[in-house]
């Protein structure tokens, strides 16, 4: 059988979804084929989380075009070493705050790329999603609006 992104992707999706259940996390798997956002997760506090799974077979570059840095959104990128068929061998899973994107990102031609390299710093940071990221880790809703606002003034990337 021919290696298939599709199910790469599925799998992966449901990978991370399970994942987020282990570590207790009100989390919920976006359905459709062309969707923005691939799974939702509310905190306790309520704040919501949005996660963008991105996967590859082998070990190499992961397109990243259509991701907009915006708080509280993650990327969650799963390289599979060329073992995808082996299930003894969990892949790496790398969860990076989408803010922290455009420091990460090359291009290429037209195509925005994520090197694998320059994702070991974020190697199974779940608490990113569990706990918050940066200064301030958002912890309440008014917290998040006020920073969103003022993402949206500066962003140009």
């Amino acid at each position: 059988m021919r290696a298939n992104s599709f199910n790469t992707g599925i799998a992966s999706e449901y990978l991370v979804l399970a994942k987020l259940y282990r570590l207790e996390l009100e989390a919920y798997v976006s359905q459709g084929n062309k969707k923005n956002i691939d799974i939702r997760v509310i905190r306790e506090n309520g704040v919501p989380i949005s996660i963008d799974v991105k996967s590859v077979r082998g070990y190499t570059s992961l397109v990243v075009n259509n991701v907009v840095p915006e708080i509280n959104h993650f990327i969650a990128f799963v390289v599979y070493n060329n073992k995808f068929k082996n299930l003894t061998i969990e892949p790496d899973i790398f969860i990076v705050p989408s803010v922290e994107l455009p420091e990460i990102t090359e291009t290429y031609g037209k195509e925005k790329r994520v090197m694998k390299g320059s994702l070991v710093s974020f190697k199974d940071k779940w608490n990113f999603i569990s706990e918050g990221y940066g200064d301030n880790g958002i912890h309440t809703i008014e917290e998040l609006d006020e920073i969103d606002g003022q993402m949206k003034s500066k962003s140009n990337w």
